[in-house]
């Protein structure tokens, strides 16, 4: 092992040699025309200059028919000055009544059509910007890596990352022969070399979204791999400058909190705060640039989705703290950082009540550690290095216990901490790149530090339709005289290019490797061995516009001892039909005993798992309509015990207009007869050698149902472009019913046990998130945010959802209102002014 991530290592230095990425020939290109006099953004065009501009037009369509003539001609033309570039694109429209303009908030593009341009100054194919309109006037814009994917259903190229914000300019407007784009996007919103003439990589999308058609000037083939890479050239542009980069966003937020609890004494409480900060952020030079967050608040952060965990890992949860998830995509190299790990919750949190004496009570346990600054710079040289340094420092934390006089002591729950994260990622030919990545988190006082160190690569031919990729990650904790290493090393092959695609891959985690101070991993000590194969026909045919197969097997032993873990086969296909409805189906199956050694939380145990099988579907029908429906079911079944699953999740959209609509998700999840760990218990067993009593420790499994039940409503009221009203409310109802306990036997078999413990349990988590937000001025808004929360669990089971619904109100709720207000300043704007 330790040769082969010495090979890793040697692969990522020899491949940092950096070669100039020539375009291909027959790349279309297109000149800016520079100019002196102001454009003003009005959507009309009027100005002289766009009329002698050159043209780039003979956009080519990527969907629904790869490399047709669009239904609609599409022109653009550019312009430059000293501080900014200038994009004016007619899009023509024989039926401009008909023009789809859904409003939404800004960066969540709903049923609408569009234009982006999309560039990449550095000329990599790996990374670029997009900024995006619609003919509402609603902005998007994104930055585009090979790796990083937004969630959400409206992404609009695989690989963005929708959470950088950018402050630029624009204005649509609908005519008689289509719509109107002009936008202007200052310099201080770019990154690009120092050189006396620019050549970018370029490219410009239209959706004409009643037809679902999506068109690119420079030809988007789905059957290659890569999107920046397929652009076109820009350009013209010479002796423009980087300006100074300075801005800073101070914010205020006043809080307003209540707390009832019925079964408290007293039963109402009420707290008030004020908080204040700053965002920061410097452009250090051409290519860096410093962000800073002093005092951080993210109260406007959507709420947790909170679930009753019952499996050996521990829950991800999504970041929504905006610094944490804006302009990260070098910092997510390798998956090594996990954001949610800084101002998380503290390190001895569970602790605590391990340690309580008999009397005594938690009366105090913050779930999360103060943040006091955090710090990021980052990114690329002339030649292609993108360099990412991440830091950051959380407070030290403190639980207070209550004994039984009266008497109030407090603990150390989390120490004074630093965090860092460095990465090097150099871009190579044919859209390759590799990187070396380096997490570190340091403890004041006696816990322990961490450290990771890894590198990852993934190297194209020429042709792009081949990769070769790999990563080598070493792990230490440092304790005092002693240190914990573990490494995870990892192999594939795969085609990346035409319809038909494949790979193979190998993976492999050491039982001691462990990343999750600053990273997240569900389980280590795995070796894991997979192929695939998949077939996609992106053309129309018959009555589907594009369809799909595929076949995935994983074979999977554990580390340390090397022994068989699972086998597992997964096939599935998915299609879209010429109305635009999409199905998707597949079958997993395990076809013989696995064994599971993390179910039983005991090292050197494991459970027998038996064959199962697994199948599901999901339908989504017509988005463009006013009622959008989609439904997602999976059954699974196992050999014995009558164990089963079946989950089924119906959300059904309605849009009202083009301001208002509503969004619900109803699901249940019912795990019948489900076998897994419930608890350990301490015995006395006669030792026959002896003939006296050993104190033992087993391990107890239980036959259980697990229902669950999870409701989610989404509302939207877009008053315009600048103002939306946003309300989700969230139920999540679990309980867990033992139906009989087992004794975890020692060929992971069950046997009987006398077990008399009570782990039955009933778990609610609801939530409403409601926020006003008003972009007053670019880059400056004004939130008003009302939260509520109701977590409890219980072990008194209610039998079903809505005798559970009836008690809800009576749990101990918190309420929080909030006013935050944000201000943008730019030191190039004020001085010009």
């Amino acid at each position: 092992m330790k040769k082969l991530l010495l090979a890793l290592v040697m692969g990522l230095m020899c491949a940092v040699v950096y070669a100039h990425h020539e375009p291909p020939e027959g790349i279309k290109s297109v000149d800016a025309l520079r100019i002196k006099s102001k454009i003003q953004l009005d959507g009309v065009l009027n100005e002289a200059e766009w009329a002698t501009a050159p043209l780039a037009n003979e956009f080519v369509q990527a969907e629904p028919v790869p490399g047709a003539t669009p239904s609609h001609e599409t022109e653009v033309r550019i312009l430059y000055d000293d501080n900014g570039i200038y994009f004016g694109a007619r899009l023509y429209d024989t039926r401009p009544d008909s023009i789809l303009r859904e409003l939404s908030q800004r960066d969540r593009i709903a049923n609408t059509d569009w234009f982006a341009v999309f560039i990449d100054a550095y000329r990599d194919g790996n990374n670029g910007l997009m900024f995006l309109i619609t003919p509402g006037g609603v902005q998007m814009d994104a930055k585009i890596t090979p790796l990083q994917n937004s969630d959400g259903g409206w992404n609009i190229v695989r690989g963005e990352d929708a959470n950088w914000d950018a402050v630029w300019e624009s204005h649509t407007s609908i005519v008689e022969d289509g719509w109107i784009v002009e936008m202007r996007i200052p310099y201080a919103a770019l990154r690009f070399p120092k050189a006396s003439e620019q050549e970018w990589r370029i490219n410009f999308g239209r959706l004409i979204q009643r037809y679902q058609q999506r068109s690119y000037w420079s030809n988007v083939n789905p059957q290659q791999a890569g999107f920046l890479n397929q652009g076109g050239m820009l350009t013209g542009i010479r002796d423009i400058r980087s300006p100074l980069r300075l801005q800073a966003t101070p914010f205020v937020a006043v809080y307003g909190q209540h707390f009832r609890d019925k079964n408290a004494s007293p039963q109402n409480s009420t707290s008030r705060s004020i908080n204040g900060g700053m965002d920061i952020k410097y452009g250090i030079n051409d290519a860096f640039t410093l962000d800073m967050t002093l005092i951080p608040d993210f109260g406007e952060a959507q709420s947790d989705n909170q679930v009753l965990n019952l499996s050996p890992f521990e829950v991800r949860f999504d970041e929504n703290r905006q610094f944490f998830t804006e302009g990260t995509e070098l910092f997510n190299k390798g998956g090594l950082f996990y954001s949610r790990r800084v101002g998380g919750t503290p390190l001895h949190y569970w602790d605590v009540y391990d340690q309580l004496q008999d009397g005594e009570e938690v009366i105090e346990n913050p779930q999360q550690a103060q943040l006091y600054n955090a710090t990021k710079i980052s990114g690329r040289t002339k030649s292609g290095l993108g360099v990412g340094f991440f830091n950051a420092t959380s407070g030290r934390s403190h639980a207070r216990i209550r004994n039984a006089e009266g008497d109030v002591r407090e603990v150390e729950t989390n120490p004074l901490t630093n965090f860092n994260v460095l990465v090097l990622d150099q871009n190579l030919p044919h859209n390759s790149y590799a990187s070396l990545i380096n997490t570190t988190v340091i403890r004041n006082g006696s816990d322990y530090d961490a450290n990771v160190t890894g590198t990852v690569f993934n190297l194209r031919n020429k042709s792009n339709t081949y990769a070769l990729e790999g990563r080598g990650i070493l792990s230490q904790l440092y304790s005092p005289g002693e240190t914990d290493l573990g490494h995870s090393a990892g192999l594939g092959l795969r085609k990346t290019s035409g319809n038909l695609f494949f790979g193979i891959h190998y993976t492999e985690e050491s039982d001691t490797y462990n990343p999750n101070d600053l990273g997240f991993l569900y389980n280590n000590n795995e070796r894991a061995a997979e192929g695939w194969v998949e077939y996609n026909q992106f053309k129309p045919f018959w009555k589907f516009n594009s369809a799909g197969i595929g076949f995935w097997n994983m074979y999977s032993r554990l580390y340390a001892p090397n022994v068989f873990t699972l086998y597992g086969a997964n096939a599935w296909g998915w299609v879209q039909t010429k109305n635009f409805w999409n199905f998707n189906f597949f079958t997993y199956h395990e076809p013989f005993n696995g064994y599971d050694y993390f179910e039983p939380r005991t090292e050197g145990r494991y459970f027998r798992t038996p064959a199962n099988n697994n199948y599901g579907f999901n339908i989504n029908t017509d988005s463009r309509k006013k009622i959008q429906l989609s439904v997602n079911t999976n059954y699974r079944t196992w050999s014995g015990f009558g164990r089963h699953r079946w989950n089924w999740t119906v959300s059904p959209r309605y849009r009202v207009n083009d301001k208002l609509n509503f969004r619900l998700s109803v699901g249940a999840y019912n795990f019948v007869n489900d076998l897994g760990f419930a608890d350990k218990q301490t015995v006395d067993i006669l030792n026959p050698e002896t003939g006296e009593l050993t104190p033992t420790e087993q391990v107890i499994f239980g036959r259980r149902d697990n229902i669950t039940v999870e409701n989610i409503l989404n509302a939207s009221y877009t008053f315009s472009k600048n103002i939306a009203l946003t309300f989700r409310m969230r139920h999540y109802w679990s309980k867990v019913e033992y139906n009989k306990y087992y004794l975890l036997l020692d060929d992971g078999g069950l046997g009987d046990t006398n077990y008399a413990g009570n782990r039955n349990g009933n778990y609610n988590a609801f939530n409403i998130d409601m926020i006003f937000r008003w972009r007053f001025a670019p880059g400056s808004d004004i939130f008003l945010i009302w939260k509520n929360n109701i977590t409890d669990f219980n072990e008194a089971v209610v039998e079903d959802y809505f005798r559970n619904l009836d008690g809800l109100a009576g749990l101990p709720q918190r309420n929080s209102l909030s006013l935050k207000v944000i201000y943008f300043l730019d030191y190039a704007s004020l001085v010009k002014q």
